[in-house]
């Protein structure tokens, strides 16, 4: 291994690692080229000295790479901050009331309610109300208008029955005067009973469904009976 292939390991190193990783490897190569520089210059050709630009750009090299280190180490310690807040926020929120994009709502004493934003007017809009297997239950064309619109839902399905209480999904598929594809955002409101910490974003169950924290817009007590 020459001085230029010891810099470059460092460099290589520094990559697609942590910083402590990282920082490790930093340590050990870095002694490396240490001791390779100094056998150089000890044997060193009086007449064909070291070439003086060759090796200030390699100690530039590996002081470039040391606060690479030293930024990613700095960036590491603001995202797991970021995550501990995000869980603290997240465990604070159950047994609330919150409203966030998500598609679940509970059906009980014959009613679920949705709501949902549309970037545009769509008068060719198609509700669709999904049970947990999958299954659509119940459908209804509406002329839906940009912004917030409402959908409450009497529980009963396409042929009139009574469907039983629990959780089901809405899709909602809004099209233009045109024909052209509307943006569409479902969002639903119900208490947090349950919080997955296991990921990046906190999941949030709420209605029997889970939606992400990042996803929360508002969150509130909930209302009780006097």
């Amino acid at each position: 291994m020459d001085i230029a292939s010891a810099a470059a390991s460092v460099q290589a190193a520094a990559s697609g690692t942590t910083s402590s990783n990282a920082s490790a490897a930093l340590t050990g190569d870095f002694d490396t080229f240490l001791t390779l520089l100094t056998t150089q210059l000890q044997h060193q050709d009086p007449t064909n000295p070291m070439d003086s630009d060759q090796f200030t750009q390699q100690l530039v090299q590996m002081s470039g790479v040391e606060q690479s280190i030293q930024t990613n180490r700095n960036l590491e310690t603001l995202i797991t901050a970021s995550l501990i807040q995000n869980s603290s926020m997240a465990v604070s929120l159950l047994g609330r009331e919150v409203t966030g994009s998500g598609t679940g709502a509970l059906l009980e004493d014959g009613e679920a309610n949705w709501s949902f934003a549309l970037a545009d007017d769509a008068p060719d809009t198609t509700l669709q109300v999904i049970n947990s297997d999958g299954a659509t239950v119940y459908s209804q064309k509406i002329d839906a208008t940009k912004g917030s619109n409402q959908f409450a839902w009497d529980g009963k399905d396409s042929q009139g029955s009574d469907m039983p209480d629990g959780t089901y999904f809405l899709k909602v598929v809004a099209n233009g005067a045109d024909g052209t594809p509307i943006a569409v955002d479902t969002r639903t409101s119900g208490i947090v009973t349950e919080i997955d910490l296991s990921t990046t974003d906190p999941l949030l169950t709420v209605n029997g469904a889970q939606i992400r924290y990042s996803q929360v817009v508002s969150a509130k007590s909930p209302e009780t009976d006097i």
